[in-house]
């Protein structure tokens, strides 16, 4: 298992670096813009409002293996625990923001409790009549 995940990590610091150089931003920025990117990525993906807890605990697991693999992998100048708490902050800023702010500002909306199939229609304050058999 512990070799599956150094695999891994490694593999994703590959594609980080690459991604990075492609992109042409820096590494605190492109903390930011991915954070919000898995943020409401996981939103769409779970059909929830992108202040649900379940969407910030899944930019958080991310941010935590990539601080893993930064801290095992072979990333240049990643591998520091200041290093490791700056880019927590990077990434966890606005998803917290949207978090909490979003639970003040826009509180979800109540359930209505839904109407039973026989009271819907024109005739819903009269009584159900069983048809008569022949």
């Amino acid at each position: 298992m512990q070799e599956r995940l150094q695999i891994l990590a490694e593999t994703w610091i590959g594609y980080k670096i690459r991604l990075v150089d492609f992109v042409g931003l820096t590494n605190d920025a492109m903390h930011v813009h991915g954070s919000i990117l898995i943020l409401f990525v996981s939103a769409i993906i779970l059909r929830r409002r992108p202040d649900s807890i379940w969407c910030w605990l899944i930019v958080f697991a991310a941010e935590l293996f990539n601080e893993y693999a930064d801290l095992k992998g072979i990333a240049p100048g990643e591998a520091t625990i200041d290093a490791a708490v700056h880019d927590l902050y990077n990434t966890m800023f606005w998803p917290t923001v949207i978090l909490i702010l979003g639970r003040f500002l826009f509180p979800p909306r109540k359930k209505e409790p839904r109407k039973k199939a026989e009271d819907s229609g024109e005739f819903a304050d009269q009584a159900f009549k069983e048809p008569a058999t022949v």
